[in-house]
């Protein structure tokens, strides 16, 4: 008969803290590698909520940049848009559709191509001499498969979704200092690195930065400061008596 927890069994905390720490590193190597060794020690900050959240995100250290010019940390803004975007992030990385991998580089790709002005109309078609059908139909030419067939391209819906996303992150960044260029490209890696990771703790991640209650966004009310550890672990036990 049990006694207590399992002392040889990492408690609650103990479990949040290292998904947090572990994915936090996760994101920051794909997005801001330049940072990765802050990325733990941010995100536990920001997950605390409260003063030491307000005080990251007022003072988030800039960096020495070319021309004169100075580069803003990106991490603790980061984590900021993620947890903004929690519930677009759930949506897209909760669908049980969801299953191929899928890089920054094509969600940024998906992206621009999105932002591209439509073509206009197309020129009229020019008639073309009847060609005559092959003697074999063997050595006739099968459909060629197209970016949307692949059997590794993500369905549709759900790249629209992660670009919906990829979208949203960029902005929050860009309204924080951030350019639009190192927006876009930290937004696309770090949605590509919880897609691939959405069965790996990806939500968990997200939930124990928003602590449960995601931020409103620029503006909007914000729940009171919690401590890490009631934080962590009240959140974390929720999702396992959940489970």
């Amino acid at each position: 008969m049990s006694n207590g927890p399992d002392p040889r069994l990492p408690s609650a905390e103990e479990t949040a803290a290292a998904v947090l720490d572990g994915w936090s590193l996760r994101i920051a190597s794909a997005a801001a590698p330049h940072e990765a060794d802050f990325a733990p020690h941010t995100a536990r900050v920001y997950a605390a909520g409260g003063r030491g959240r307000r005080v990251l995100l007022r003072s988030a250290p800039s960096t020495p940049g070319g021309s004169g010019g100075e580069l803003v940390a990106v991490l603790p803004l980061l984590w900021d848009a993620l947890a903004t975007s929690y519930r677009l992030l759930e949506s897209a990385l909760g669908s049980p559709a969801v299953g191929n991998a899928v890089s920054g580089a094509a969600l940024l790709l998906a992206m621009k191509r999105r932002e591209a002005p439509p073509e206009g109309p197309a020129a009229p078609a020019q008639p073309t001499p009847a060609q005559p059908a092959p003697a074999d139909p063997a050595l006739s030419p099968g459909p060629q498969p197209t970016p949307e067939s692949r059997p590794d391209a993500p369905a549709a819906p759900e790249l629209a979704r992660l670009v919906d996303a990829v979208v949203r992150v960029s902005a929050l960044l860009q309204g924080r200092g951030v350019s639009r260029q190192e927006a876009d490209r930290a937004a696309a890696e770090a949605v590509a690195a919880l897609y691939e990771g959405h069965d790996d703790g990806a939500l968990a991640f997200l939930g124990l930065l928003t602590g449960g209650d995601p931020p409103a966004g620029p503006g909007g009310r914000r729940g009171p400061a919690v401590s890490l550890p009631r934080r962590l672990t009240g959140w974390w036990r929720g999702r396992t008596e959940g489970a």
